[in-house]
């Protein structure tokens, strides 16, 4: 089981990586972290800011989720769709089971489901042998040194 830094370490040091597999805690972790600043986002428009000329309490801070809420979404969106694609091969499920989320209303909870079954040793399948990297500029098999 990894540590909350780690699995969001290792999600954003995986930022488009879909080959290999997520653990339940690196997965898990990751979503809480997005729930969390997400919530806190939208939270932050509840704060009273002051008062209208017509005497109504202002939320200034509205403008301020209004931006950064899309723009962070935008930002995460590719780290937690590699992210689910690769529980999804812990799983040993393809990762084109995330278009599961396109079926309104039970494909959300499907993924869910898929999400929360512990790894199979089956998807080992998925995992992908690097080669190490050469030293200096190489081009591997290209003959070009």
């Amino acid at each position: 089981m990894l540590t909350p830094t780690a699995a969001i370490a290792s999600v954003f040091r995986k930022y488009a990586d879909f080959s290999g597999r997520a653990s339940r805690s690196e997965y898990w972790w990751f979503a809480l972290l997005l729930w969390v600043v997400l919530g806190g986002l939208q939270l932050l428009q509840l704060i009273p800011t002051g008062t209208t000329s017509y005497g109504y309490t202002s939320y200034n801070f509205s403008i301020v989720t209004m931006i950064v809420a899309p723009l962070f979404a935008i930002g995460v969106l590719l780290p937690s769709l590699a992210v689910l694609v690769r529980r999804l091969h812990d799983a040993n499920f393809s990762g084109w089971f995330v278009f599961l989320a396109l079926i309104p209303g039970v494909g959300a909870i499907i993924l869910l489901v898929f999400t929360l079954l512990p790894s199979n040793p089956a998807g080992t399948r998925f995992d992908v042998t690097r080669l190490p990297k050469a030293p200096g500029l190489s081009f591997q098999g290209s003959n070009l040194g």
